[in-house]
């Protein structure tokens, strides 16, 4: 299991090492609920994005998950840094093949990424008995 090292907080910004030695900065947007990824202080591809759903509780909805660099930890990285930020849980949608407006529906290697995550008790698993290695 590949993890990216932290090596420098800044609160709203944390910066990993990855396996290659490039140093990639997980910037988070208060505004947006959002965490993007920088290298060399730009920004490289999309972010993940959350939807707080909740009334009461500090639940996040995972809207949006995109690493530009695979395989290095940063999914991991983003959903330890949101948790650590916003002190909440994170879920997802069940693979239901529904498209939605709001990007929450899972494709690619998400299905896998989500079950990893769910072993690892950072994403809560929504439907039990659900196997989402199954459609991977």
């Amino acid at each position: 299991m590949v993890k990216a090292e932290l090596i420098y907080d800044r609160g709203y910004e944390r910066d990993y090492r990855i396996a290659s030695g490039n140093i990639i900065t997980l910037v988070f947007d208060e505004s947006e609920f959002s965490i993007s990824f920088r290298e060399n202080g730009e920004k490289i591809g999309d972010e993940f994005r959350f939807i707080d759903e909740s009334s009461n509780e500090e639940r996040y909805l995972l809207a949006r998950m995109y690493s530009p660099i695979k395989k290095e930890g940063l999914g991991r990285a983003v959903l330890e840094f949101f948790k650590y930020i916003t002190d909440g849980s994170i879920y997802t949608r069940p693979n239901d093949n529904i498209k939605r407006d709001d990007q929450s529906h899972l494709t690619e290697d998400a299905l896998y990424f989500v079950g990893k995550m769910q072993e690892e008790g950072l994403i809560e698993c929504e439907q039990e008995n659900y196997d989402y290695y199954e459609d991977f």
